[in-house]
């Protein structure tokens, strides 16, 4: 049994939660002094959590994901991100919140689609002059266009450091997309190739372990043009925010295994401690590799979400990424008690 702590369903304060083993199915149990009890699944497989559950992490990859800017040119039915809720900042906002942490982590720009903020070079160059190492994600639309990526190959150390271009590329199964979109994806990864520079990282968001077979071969073509791959299932939508179609970190870890198996994957400590989400490993080349499941506010462990990635939320507080994640839902969706934090801070 692992006693921790993770939220009410319905109104999102903190509540002591509890992680057993019921048969080969890890379970949470806890209970709102309001709302009553609820018991919800974390894992399928008790060999997974007893094989990778630790908490903490190494302190690699320090990063804090802040939302530039409010609207995307997509429209992914997984994104948690409620685009035009939020109100978009200059620079000084951002940098008077999260001072204490610079020098010892970097920010990533994300959104929406951060790079369609006007002042996208602007920010960032603000960003740089206030001692900060800033980064994007990015759905590499705007990496297509060659005159917006000549002004981010160009900027020098802004977006550029020993050959790593730090953009993390976001990317889905074709099936997702129109042919243009994916036109203009595979263009901005040209750029990137002819520029002989190396993205942060390709990410990819899936909702169905078949979708592995097509990350595989887009693997082979590409691997040359980044130095991670991360892969996260998400949920079929945000509003149907239980449904992941039963996909648990374990599926996703055994099915990774059976893909990418003869580039001899393993456990690495190198980059972030696994945990009940996320699972660390490194392949032959050199290649680091993310996997992770989206937790959902029934079955999150607050602890086991404890990461050297922060995400800034709209209640304007750092968290660390899937708990950023589900406050942002609460808020933009108004639930009953809307959100509260009740103990303070969960990154401090």
């Amino acid at each position: 049994m692992i006693k921790t702590i993770s939220f009410c369903p319905t109104c999102y304060s903190k509540i002591p939660a509890e992680i057993l083993f019921q048969g080969r199915t890890v379970i949470m149990m806890k209970e709102c002094e309001e709302h009553g009890p609820f018991t919800s699944i974390v894992e399928k497989s008790t060999r997974h959590v007893s094989n990778f559950y630790t908490r903490g992490t190494l302190g690699n990859n320090n990063t804090i994901i802040i939302h530039i800017h409010n609207d995307c040119n997509m429209t992914c039915s997984w994104c948690y991100y409620p685009k035009g809720t939020e109100k978009m900042h200059p620079f000084q906002y951002y940098n008077s919140i999260l001072m204490m942490y610079r020098g010892t982590h970097r920010l990533l720009f994300s959104g929406g689609e951060p790079t369609l903020r006007p002042d996208f070079f602007e920010f960032a160059k603000e960003a740089s002059i206030n001692g900060w190492e800033p980064s994007s994600i990015t759905n590499m639309i705007k990496l297509s266009d060659d005159e917006f990526f000549t002004r981010t190959k160009f900027l020098g150390p802004l977006f550029t450091t020993n050959g790593i271009y730090r953009f993390a590329l976001s990317m889905q199964h074709p099936k997702n997309y129109s042919e243009e979109i994916l036109r203009q994806k595979m263009k901005a990864l040209e750029n990137i190739e002819k520029s002989k520079l190396k993205a942060m990282c390709v990410m990819f968001s899936i909702q169905s372990l078949d979708e592995l077979d097509w990350i595989r071969d887009f693997y082979n073509h590409t691997k040359h043009c980044y130095i991670m791959i991360r892969i996260r299932t998400m949920f079929k939508n945000w509003e149907n925010k239980g449904d992941k179609s039963n996909l648990f970190l374990s599926d996703l870890h055994e099915a990774f295994l059976d893909k990418f198996g003869d580039l001899n994957p393993i456990q690495s400590r190198d980059i972030e401690q696994s945990n009940i989400y996320c699972l660390y490993m490194k392949m032959d080349g050199g290649m680091n590799v993310s996997l992770s499941s989206a937790p959902t506010v029934e079955n999150i462990d607050i602890m086991a979400c404890s990461r050297p990635v922060f995400m800034l939320a709209m209640d304007g507080k750092p968290y660390p990424v899937p708990i950023a994640q589900i406050i942002n839902e609460g808020i933009s969706h108004k639930w009953k008690d809307g959100f509260r934090l009740d103990g303070g801070s969960l990154c401090g």
